[in-house]
């Protein structure tokens, strides 16, 4: 039987994530990292999350996104996923929603794979539904260093400020995301740090109480709220000076672990 704890603007279940969105009120976003279907493992056996990811392996994936992905009630969803994995991806999201298109996070180093290739250095991030962006119009490149694997919580852990910058980006202040796939926590965490409520589903017991650890830590540690991004300026047009240089998420982030 599924089991929920709360932790301030978190509820977190620990429980089967086909079994729990039934129960689940109205959500406004879905962020997630789902299995990849690779049976992960990795390869240098560091880092305190190297053991193998619950329903990881390419036929069970399969059917948990079969599942799930109509389970979402065709809220606005960004589902972290790989190349090789992309096209089961966006052959389910379709049946259900509009597919928006691809964000790749550049990693900026070699991540798992076969060490007698080029080592990927970049994940895919699947825009599906009504996801709509605010301020102005990004680079859909999105460059955060990976989170050491020494200080992993989670084999396949995502950088918090990438979350931050998803959520800042796609969704209000006070809006309900969930994570089905909530693994060691990183999207609520990012979630509170941006003034979002949150739900998160996971199926693992040892990565459930660490993401209940991670995030009571946040909350303990008080809100990080980060600036909402502004409306793009209109300048008609106008030309940026010579020699005028244009920051913005395409830059390599200062935050380097989750």
């Amino acid at each position: 039987m599924p089991e929920k704890v709360t932790i301030g603007t978190a509820e977190l279940w620990h429980g089967d994530c086909r079994e729990v969105l039934p129960l689940l009120h109205d959500f406004d976003f879905v962020l997630t990292d789902p299995p990849y279907g690779i049976t992960y493992q990795s390869n240098a056996g560091v880092g305190a999350g190297t053991q193998p990811i619950t329903n990881d392996g390419t036929r069970v994936s399969l059917r948990l996104y079969r599942a799930v992905i109509p389970m979402l009630r065709r809220a606005p969803t960004l589902w972290c996923t790989r190349w090789d994995a992309w096209p089961d991806v966006w052959e389910l999201f379709a049946a259900e929603m509009k597919v928006n298109g691809l964000l790749v996070w550049d990693k900026g180093q070699p991540g798992m794979g076969d060490l007698n290739h080029w080592g990927p250095s970049y994940e895919l991030i699947a825009s599906c539904g009504p996801v709509k962006t605010k301020g102005s119009r990004d680079c859909s490149v999105l460059r955060y260093n990976t989170v050491p694997s020494a200080k992993r919580n989670h084999p396949t852990e995502k950088p918090v400020a990438l979350f931050e910058y998803l959520l800042t980006k796609a969704t209000d202040a006070g809006e309900v995301v969930i994570d089905p796939f909530m693994g060691s926590g990183t999207t609520g965490v990012a979630a509170f740090n941006t003034g979002r409520a949150f739900i998160g589903i996971e199926a693992d017991r040892g990565y459930f109480d660490t993401a209940c650890e991670r995030i009571a830590q946040a909350h303990a540690q008080g809100q990080l709220l980060l600036p909402e991004p502004q409306p793009a300026a209109v300048q008609g047009d106008m030309l940026l000076p010579a020699n005028t240089e244009v920051s913005g998420p395409g830059e390599r982030s200062s935050h380097g672990s989750a």
